[in-house]
């Protein structure tokens, strides 16, 4: 089997010829390629020449992100926060950060109403980022595109696939949670029930329209949906029953009706929550974990129904041995990856700092226990 030969077995909780291997990269391309982090994030060259370089040394594996997550340019579009970056605001091998503060304000959930999802994102971009104002930006979107396009083609040549094509924010409370902050956009929930609602409807349909058109435009039918903010860590069930979980069936269902894979990026703890995952159609999704949702009960009440994708911890990774990882790598293997259904990765992105070793591991331990 090639490698989108056994993703696409695993997502239809087939047996493949073995555990495929896939972690999240981002950061620590530039770490093991030599580079800054303000290299990785602003040279869209020598991003992709790390992450293959990383991926050839350190693998095979089977399906990798492009550092998607350190492209400063689709962070400042898809990211409704204030930014701070290395070699602009921090020192050149800093990581980026979030600055959470009140950015959105209560009016703006008229104003999405009102202007549509997207000359909404071009106005707060704007706004944000006043380099981004104006018309030309349409030409930057555009070459972006492109870029990420031949990307797609290179790790193909390198022998494995695109993780996604599209990387969604999720529905609204996820976006506008980074810029109104957690705090007030969880008292929007008891103070401005309605309005939310209503941006709800203006954000989903139109996000979910440009996430398929562009999944289709890179060439990799996989959309990767951001979730954390509004897992039951954050939110009370019914809040999430209220808010999240309507944008979330019409986004997924919407992407299974246009042969898209949808990728549920599950950060946070989501273990009480896993249930609810079964009201998606079976066979259908990727489930990933980050390390502290419980990997082993998903498979115990969702390894009949969904593909589930982890978690190897990033503390594991930077601090742990070799002989550590390739324990833990050959339990998840070897339960998670009973009968098929399991990509092995990482519990989100591998850290900055993770020992080489410690990455090569997951295909090494893949190689030696993997095969079925």
């Amino acid at each position: 089997m090639n490698s989108r030969e056994r993703i696409a077995a695993v997502v239809a909780l087939e047996q493949p010829d073995r555990v495929p291997v896939a972690p999240l990269i981002d950061h620590f391309a530039a770490t093991y390629a030599g580079i800054s982090n303000a290299e990785l994030m602003d040279h869209g060259d020598k991003r992709i020449a790390a992450v293959l370089k990383t991926m050839r040394e350190l693998g095979p594996w089977d399906m990798t992100f492009i550092a998607d997550t350190a492209n400063a340019y689709l962070l400042k579009m898809g990211v409704l926060a204030r930014l701070r970056l290395p070699g602009h605001e921090l020192p050149a091998n800093e990581i980026h950060q979030f600055v959470e503060t009140e950015f959105l304000k209560p009016e703006d959930y008229d104003l999405l109403i009102k202007l549509g999802f997207f000359r909404f994102m071009m106005a707060v971009t704007g706004r944000n980022h006043p380099e981004l104002a104006g018309v030309g930006n349409i030409f930057k979107i555009i070459s972006s595109l492109l870029e990420m396009r031949r990307h797609r083609q290179m790790v193909e040549a390198a022998g494995a696939v695109l993780a996604c094509g599209f990387i969604h924010p999720g529905p609204l409370f996820e976006a506008f949670s980074f810029g109104r902050g957690l705090g007030p956009i969880s008292l929007d929930l008891f103070d401005r029930p309605e309005k939310i609602k209503a941006a709800s409807q203006a954000w989903v349909q139109a996000s979910t329209r440009m996430a398929i058109l562009t999944a289709r435009f890179i060439g990799e039918p996989r959309i990767f949906i951001g979730l954390s903010r509004s897992s039951p860590v954050n939110i009370s069930p019914a809040h999430f029953e209220e808010f999240v979980m309507p944008e979330l069936e019409y986004m997924i269902h919407a992407f299974m009706d246009a042969g898209v894979t949808p990728l549920l990026h599950c950060d946070s703890d989501w273990t009480r929550s896993f249930p609810m995952f079964k009201r998606f159609p079976a066979k259908k999704c990727i489930l990933e974990l980050d390390g502290f949702s419980d990997i082993f009960k998903a498979k115990e009440v969702l390894g009949d129904h969904m593909c589930i994708m982890g978690d190897v911890p990033a503390y594991l990774q930077a601090f742990g041995s070799k002989d550590e990882v390739m324990a833990y790598c050959k339990r998840l293997i070897e339960e998670v990856g009973k009968g098929g259904g399991f990509i092995l990765s990482t519990g989100c992105s591998i850290p900055a700092n993770a020992k080489p070793e410690n990455v090569k591991a997951l295909a090494e331990a893949v190689e030696e226990w993997g095969w079925y």
